[in-house]
């Protein structure tokens, strides 16, 4: 999936707050969008391959590749 896909998923999958019986909310929405907002496809002249902006590894980086197995384990 694209960033910008990957960015649409994440505000649609936690545009509500989810809360435990508690009341507590075990992860704030806003943060995770932000994780994924740093770690983006750097922009290149040649596309050989991406590097993520905010840890210079190949992209998708780890960070990127956990959140996106976490979002398609939801389905």
């Amino acid at each position: 999936m694209t960033h910008k896909e990957l960015l649409a998923k994440v505000y649609e999958e936690y545009a509500t707050t989810y809360e435990d019986w508690c009341g507590n909310v075990p992860m704030s929405p806003k943060a995770l969008y932000e994780v994924v907002k740093l770690h983006r496809p750097e922009e290149q002249d040649h596309k050989e391959y991406e590097k993520c902006w905010n840890c210079n590894l190949l992209y998708p980086c780890p960070t990127i590749q956990a959140i996106e197995k976490e979002l398609n384990a939801k389905k």
